[in-house]
């Protein structure tokens, strides 16, 4: 076999990614970043060696099946030739197909144009063990990359390999993209490793390319940070840009005596939330102390959960829109009252949360609320400009968050009193 030295192959800025691979520690491994950054060519260099290494089969995915060729597939030819290992492969275009001479086993490539197809694919001698999705972006919803990962994940492997996953994708520019959400945040799964590069990452990348990037840089940074930098920057405006993700202790909530509690309608698809919080009003700063979101959850379940975890001590400040749902919290013992709204409020509201020195969060207590208030971003209008407004999707946390503060917000001096009533 050829002898290389991959040091010599490997980009600088992939070398600690090929030695996370090479440890098998992850399930999923995530390569995003900007334009020419180089990502694509290191997976084929990974599948290459993976394919080599272990009696296994290879999957690339697109999501469109036509666009194989043109992307995986050349991209995979590529790394062997750089690797000088153009005499151990061969090359076969109907159908795509790339096959590992010394031992037989191959990379397929399919199209995920119906997921439920690739569910059909059947290697008898080499189970399929790596997978790469390129441009996972491309996938309108998260659940049709479910099915092709479920569909794979079936077979029990032989002793010694382990499944690894490959995607690959420029992040869409707007912040609630289901891939943005998954994959932008501080909050990964212990299974999945994320690596972002750029353009200013690959030493192969041509002037040309670097001197269109800078002439992009100069006439619109919002282009360029999206584009090249592979930003997710949704708007263009950071919603709120004083958010602290950390751990709450317990010893500081014992401490915790300004408490507002809100409730978010829900029950089919739209999730009911409660979120309990702390105001310390001298620093300026709100802590999300508890939350409860679910889905399908009836008046009566969501207010056995608040009396059983003992929310029930303090008022709670509801959604107005459904006065009903409001009496009922009220039947059932809890102090519920309706959000005081009118024109502008939504916009005050948000303004107001904006303003504080500090949102803090802990992603443990209260992992939903951290990963609304992460992802939101601002609303754009058709003609592209943006609209001081939240995105009315996934912010139900922070619109209970609203209705909690709703006295602050209106500057009443009304005092949060303690309930004594019977359940």
């Amino acid at each position: 076999m050829t002898s290389i030295k991959l040091s010599n192959v490997i980009l600088p800025a992939f070398k600690e990614c090929h030695k996370v691979i090479k440890a098998g520690r992850y399930l999923k491994h995530v390569f995003k970043g900007g334009r020419g950054s180089g990502k694509s060519s290191h997976i084929a260099i990974e599948m290459v060696l993976d394919i080599i290494k272990y009696p296994i089969t290879g999957l690339c995915v697109r999501r469109v099946g036509n666009t194989l060729q043109e992307s995986c597939y050349e991209q995979i030819k590529e790394a062997i030739s750089i690797l000088g290992l153009d005499n151990k492969f061969k090359l076969n275009l109907n159908p795509l197909r790339i096959t590992y001479l010394p031992r037989g086993n191959t990379i397929i490539f399919r199209g995920a144009d119906d997921p439920a197809k690739i569910k059909s694919i059947k290697v008898s001698k080499f189970p399929i063990a790596r997978m790469w999705i390129e441009e996972l972006a491309e996938f309108k919803v998260e659940e049709d990359v479910d099915i092709i990962e479920k569909s794979i994940l079936r077979a029990k492997l032989s002793k010694g390999i382990k499944y690894k996953f490959y995607y690959s994708y420029n992040p869409p520019k707007r912040k609630q993209s289901w891939v943005n959400k998954k994959y932008e945040t501080q909050f990964l799964p212990n299974n999945i490793y994320v690596h972002h590069s750029t353009y200013l990452d690959n030493t192969y990348i041509s002037e040309e390319f670097i001197e269109e990037a800078k002439e992009v840089k100069t006439k619109n940074i919002n282009k360029y940070d999206w584009e090249y930098m592979g930003k997710p920057i949704g708007a263009g405006v950071v919603p709120f840009g004083n958010l602290v993700f950390r751990k709450i202790t317990d010893e500081e909530i014992h401490y915790m005596d300004n408490i507002r509690q809100g409730i978010d309608w829900g029950y089919a698809t739209d999730p009911f939330h409660f979120g309990r919080w702390h105001y310390d009003k001298t620093r300026r700063t709100i802590y999300a102390i508890a939350e409860i979101q679910q889905v399908k959850l009836s008046n009566r379940e969501a207010s056995e959960k608040i009396i059983y975890q003992g929310f029930n001590d303090l008022e709670m400040i509801c959604d107005s829109a459904e006065p009903k749902s409001i009496a009922e919290l009220q039947t059932y013992g809890l102090k519920a009252y309706g959000a005081k709204k009118g024109p502008g409020s939504i916009e005050h509201g948000e303004k107001w949360l904006d303003d504080l020195d500090a949102i803090v969060i802990d992603p443990e207590r209260t992992p939903k609320t951290a990963a609304e208030f992460e992802n939101i971003d601002y609303q754009i209008n058709r003609d592209g400009n943006v609209v001081p407004r939240l995105e009315d999707k996934d912010n139900h946390s922070i619109d209970c968050c609203r209705y909690a503060f709703d006295n602050d917000m209106t500057q009443n001096k009304t005092v949060v009193r303690k309930f004594k009533g019977g359940v």
